[in-house]
């Protein structure tokens, strides 16, 4: 106990020592943006600078604000090109319990704009939007994108988000070593119409690395393509807690992942456009030409090379407790199509695996790759509702059909509808209110086994469909920004079985809270991900744990605390 004190006072003092100094910042402060006149969304967030082009504060949040019995629609007329922080925050109305909905306009040529935001500098966070890609007329955007990063070392936030219809990516990064944090998102109806690979939640363009992407608590419903599509070397990837629903090509495009968690998710009805053999020996799914896994991986090629330099041996990879289903439909229409003739000609189906016979013999040899690890990977039907399962499903082998047969451009497929085409004929500015928000799919299933399957005993999948499974919500103190990195004493102490925490942190970035017993062991992880510069309230339950005392530990960089608390029962 004496040492395991001295280890602990010794960590915190030289943390505090080299702590960097903290200046005094200009406070947050909120603009709220009025949806009407349509592009009012650009032309205030851009225009919102200095004669030198600078930020009148570079704090400043800008919220969607709505009022009334009537829900609304922000239509943007321009791409924001950020050159700064920029944060918006959607209010939920508080007559029809509902976001507001951005959408693109129809500008007087006929055009309409995209990506939404095209951001070069600082950081982007965004909360609380429904972010529609269709116009009014009912046609998608060309090569629609919601947020292209442009500019090396940002972070990008997005959370309680909605992305529909973008039919090219949701995200996307052209530049180096940037952030995402995605949580608590749906992508839906991602669907290029001439495509078989677009339609994509996020991906890394141009062959640039990127440092870190976590992906938690999602949804992708009735998408094209990739949930997840990093091209070369990713310093760490966390996708955990996620809901993949129907996807006509491979989940993933993840070749050179090297230090990463894929773990309690669910893949249901992946690849169901299936692969014939000409495109397994063309490599069209799978560069090995092995045919397409939703989990695959490679050996290292680019990530091998400088400047990266990383070796198969220092790789990390873990695939846990994740369940994977085709249902019996997609193989009766494998089945159906090896009779007709496909895009590359007559061939034979293939159905999709949950590993190729590549990253199974990877992940089987310790010796090259002590870092894989996998287990409680299993085939397992989630139990969705028939009535969500049938008519979706019916529309996607509609769509994969057609593409077999060369008639995708006739044919767009979207969810819950026998008439993809004029699913959104219109945006009125009820939009969200007449569409059903938060979405009209309710994607909860009756698998009780599953519902406490994962690593941490909660449900697989995205927890937002389980809300009662969910963290409890971590309070942000609203327009504060603390000058220094502290992390309270608990309150009540001793306490049973709940203590309260408050958290200062001086700076945006990737925050851990973390629970320790006397033998240094870590028992729970509180939080983990990024934040936003501000103070923030913790309630940290410990009703499983026995009564003792417990050490609670907040890092952020180089700045570390530690603090004691007694759980007395």
């Amino acid at each position: 106990m004496k040492a395991l004190f001295t280890v602990i006072l010794t960590i915190v003092m030289v943390a505090l020592l080299a702590a960097p100094n903290q200046s005094f910042a200009q406070a947050p402060d909120t603009v709220v943006v009025s949806a009407l006149p349509p592009g009012n969304i650009n032309t205030v967030i851009m225009g919102d600078t200095t004669a030198t082009g600078q930020r009148n504060n570079p704090n400043r949040v800008y919220v969607l604000q709505q009022t009334g019995s009537v829900d609304t629609t922000y239509f943007f007329n321009a791409t924001m090109y950020s050159k700064f922080n920029l944060t918006i925050i959607g209010k939920i109305n508080p007559v029809t319990g509902k976001p507001p909905v951005i959408a693109p306009f129809i500008n007087p040529d006929n055009s309409s704009p995209s990506p939404f935001i095209l951001a070069d500098t600082g950081d982007v966070t965004l909360k609380g939007l429904y972010l529609l890609g269709v116009r009014t007329d009912g046609e998608a955007i060309a090569k629609g994108v919601a947020v292209q990063v442009a500019g090396d070392s940002m972070t990008i936030v997005a959370d309680h988000c909605v992305f529909d219809n973008w039919n090219w990516q949701s995200f996307t990064t052209s530049a180096s070593w940037d952030k995402f944090f995605i949580t608590n998102c749906e992508f839906r109806n991602a669907i290029h119409p001439r495509s078989w690979f677009h339609g994509i939640a996020f991906v890394t363009a141009g062959h640039v690395p990127t440092d870190t992407v976590e992906m938690v608590d999602n949804t992708f419903f009735c998408v094209n393509s990739y949930a997840f599509a990093p091209v070369v070397y990713n310093k760490y990837v966390k996708f955990e807690h996620n809901t993949i629903f129907l996807t006509s090509v491979n989940p993933f495009y993840t070749p050179q992942l090297t230090d990463g968690i894929i773990a309690n998710n669910i893949f249901y009805g992946t690849l169901a456009m299936g692969q014939d053999s000409a495109q397994i020996k063309s490599g069209w799914f799978d560069w090995d030409r092995q045919g397409s896994g939703t989990i695959s991986f490679d050996t290292l090629s680019t990530a091998a090379a400088a400047p990266y330099n990383f070796t198969e041996a220092q790789r990390q990879l873990t695939v846990e407790n994740n369940a994977y289903f085709w249902p019996k439909a997609l193989y009766d229409n494998w089945t159906a199509l090896n009779d007709t003739a496909s895009a590359n000609g007559p061939g034979v189906i293939v159905p999709p695996v949950w590993m190729n016979s590549r990253t199974k013999g990877m992940f089987a040899d310790h010796n090259t790759w002590p870092g894989f690890v996998q287990s409680g990977n299993d085939s397992v039907d989630p139990g969705f509702a028939s009535s969500l399962v049938t008519p979706a499903l019916d529309s996607l082998i509609k769509y994969v059909n057609m593409q077999w047969t060369g008639k995708l451009a006739t044919y767009v497929w979207s969810q819950l509808s026998d008439n993809p085409l004029t699913v959104f004929s219109s945006v009125p500015q009820n939009w969200a209110t007449t569409q059903n928000y938060p979405v009209p799919e309710n994607l909860a299933y009756t698998n009780t086994t599953l519902q406490h399957a994962g690593t941490d005993g909660k449900a697989l999948g995205d927890l937002n469909w389980f809300p009662d499974q969910l963290p409890l919500a971590v309070h942000q103190i609203p327009n504060s920004l603390p000058l220094k990195f502290k992390l309270g004493n608990n309150y009540p102490n001793p306490f049973n079985p709940s203590t309260t925490v408050k958290v200062d942190l001086a700076r945006s970035g990737v925050v851990s809270l973390k629970v320790y017993n006397v033998l240094g062991q870590l028992v729970k992880v509180v939080d983990q991900g990024y934040k936003p510069a501000g103070e923030y309230i913790y309630d940290i339950n410990m009703d499983r744990f026995a009564s003792g005392v417990y050490f609670y530990t907040l890092r952020q960089g180089s700045n570390l605390m530690t603090n004691k608390m007694v759980l007395l029962k």
